[in-house]
């Protein structure tokens, strides 16, 4: 904003135009004045006033309102004004410089609201980063189980499952037949030296999945190996190890070892070993069918130089592992029964998680089967409640007997043992009689009927809990 000065001839001074309402008069009489006379371009050392030291006049004009609010709120500070203005004659139109101030205040307050608006933008970008990376992550975790749950499914499962061969196995005839049953199925498999010698063990490839900071999926692998193991015998080592009475402490010994595992015990060849010697017995009784008999005897000369042992022997044995060591035993006879076995083994094995899923899942759905909700069974909480009502239920089981008998009986005797007392209290023909005179009351009131319990249903209460036998019949119903 311009101040102009007006010089003339007469003593009358005009004084600083300060207030902006006065501009347009100014400008009229400096524009009838400049038609005469040209005044030279004069410079002055000029103090901006202060908002004090201004007089405004009693009546604004609305035009300057906006400009005067901006004063009063000190948004437009006068320090920053340079305090030397050079002032000429030839002022510019006061409309002029009411838009460049205009543009100004409203340039000032479109940066002082955009600042804030800058910050909320910083947040929602925030909130949505945020967002993002939590879609991101249930994403991946999603991702990760349905990975774990498809590969612990039966045919996934096999994958992950390597057959472990002790190489003592390869001596045996059979060896080949595992392999190709191992390789048909797709089933990997190693050849190691084992602890125990000519035995079968497995190991799991376990996928182990996690999520980075970037939220992708990062899987490592680890190998886990199966407490399970099957322990290969021939049937000579049986028979040997029978012969010199070591076969029990052996298996006692590899349970020592390995105390945490499911073993299995399979011997290879044994029922044609007993067949032979069975053969060879009616071969001594029956001499003119001793060629015969030989002919259908497979190895015939294998058999023929090994000792004789008992099946009786061999059963007690296999009794005293199962019981004392828990080894379950199988006896095989042919290759492929052998093969076959290995690859059930690793099948079952290998669809073990999946199993423990599945019941797991089925306990929790279905738990209220083992509540037992139906009409015929009663529930009890660790409390105790409900033992009055399944002491009742035990009551209605008996012929003759309904939930009014039951109620009455319960009235006297609370519980079954305070009944079984009361009948070691008595002789037995006391204690035949011991319930048949307990009113029965089949509603309240004046005119209701009371019968009792009777004296057959009170015999077979008798002799259901106090009978040492227990083939014992209650009665012709029971």
């Amino acid at each position: 904003m311009s101040h102009v000065i007006v010089l003339s001839d007469s003593d009358e001074s005009e004084s600083v135009v300060d207030i902006l309402p006065n501009l347009k008069t100014n400008n009229c009489q400096n524009d009838s004045m400049s038609d005469d006379f040209e005044f030279p371009e004069v410079q002055f050392d000029y103090v901006p006033p202060t908002i004090e030291s201004l007089s405004f006049p009693s009546q604004i004009p609305e035009d300057y309102t906006y400009f005067l609010d901006i004063v009063e709120n000190n948004e437009i500070c006068t320090s920053k004004l340079p305090k030397k203005r050079s002032f000429t004659h030839d002022m510019s139109d006061s409309s002029e410089s009411e838009l460049c101030m205009r543009n100004v205040c409203m340039s000032q307050q479109t940066q002082i609201v955009e600042k804030p608006i800058k910050k909320d933008k910083n947040k929602l970008k925030e909130e949505r980063l945020k967002r993002q990376e939590n879609l991101a992550k249930e994403k991946a975790l999603k991702t990760i189980a349905a990975k774990k749950l498809k590969d612990i499914r039966p045919g996934e499962c096999m994958k992950f499952m390597t057959v472990i061969l002790d190489k003592c196995i390869k001596e045996y005839t059979f060896y080949s037949e595992i392999l190709t049953a191992l390789s048909d199925f797709s089933i990997s498999y190693n050849f190691i030296s084992h602890i125990i010698p000519k035995s079968i063990t497995w190991e799991r490839n376990i996928e182990e999945s996690s999520i980075d900071e970037n939220n992708k999926v990062c899987t490592r692998t680890k190998k886990q190996t199966e407490k399970y193991i099957i322990v290969i015998w021939q049937w000579s080592e049986a028979v040997e190890k029978l012969i010199a009475n070591t076969f029990c402490s052996i298996i006692s010994s590899i349970r020592i070892l390995l105390p945490d595992y499911n073993m299995t015990l399979v011997i290879f060849g044994l029922e044609q070993y007993f067949t032979y010697h069975k053969k060879k017995k009616k071969s001594h009784n029956n001499k003119g069918s001793k060629n015969k008999s030989h002919d259908k005897i497979e190895n015939f000369e294998t058999y023929k130089e090994s000792p004789e042992i008992s099946k009786q022997q061999l059963d007690a044995c296999l009794v005293e592992i199962q019981i004392i060591a828990k080894c379950n035993t199988r006896l095989i006879e042919n290759p492929s029964d052998l093969a076959l076995m290995v690859y059930q083994y690793t099948k079952a094995i290998a669809e073990i998680p999946y199993k423990l899923e599945k019941k797991q899942h089925f306990d929790k759905e279905f738990n209220w089967y083992i509540a037992g909700d139906n009409r015929d069974t009663v529930r009890v909480d660790k409390d105790g409640n409900g033992l009055k009502r399944l002491w009742q239920q035990q009551l209605c089981q008996f012929n003759l007997s309904s939930l009014e008998v039951a109620e009455a009986i319960c009235t006297v005797y609370k519980s079954p043992a305070q009944l079984v007392e009361a009948y070691k209290n008595c002789t037995p023909t006391e204690g035949s009689k011991l319930l048949e005179n307990l009113p029965i009351r089949r509603a309240a009131g004046p005119l209701t009927a009371i019968r009792r319990v009777g004296p057959e249903l009170s015999k077979r209460i008798h002799v259901m809990y106090t009978s040492e036998d227990g083939d014992v019949l209650l009665g012709n119903g029971e």
